[in-house]
């Protein structure tokens, strides 16, 4: 299951929150007791492994000297 970030438009409180993707939507809570809150949309990670990630690995090397 997914975590989710939120903030409180209330007192300001950043938290996270588990939802089944299902209850995505659903309304969290603050910390505090407080309804007002909003989803923060965060980026997400990212990890590349093994090889054919840069530029240089499937370059066609006599096309820099076409140019």
């Amino acid at each position: 299951m997914p975590f989710y970030n939120y903030v409180c438009k209330e007192c300001g409180a950043h938290f996270e929150q588990w939802h089944s993707f299902k209850d995505a939507d659903a309304r969290a809570v603050c910390p505090n007791g407080h309804v007002q809150t909003m989803k923060v949309v965060t980026a997400p990670a990212v990890v590349y492994k093994g090889s054919g990630f840069y530029v240089t690995d499937h370059r066609d090397r006599s096309s820099e000297n076409s140019g």
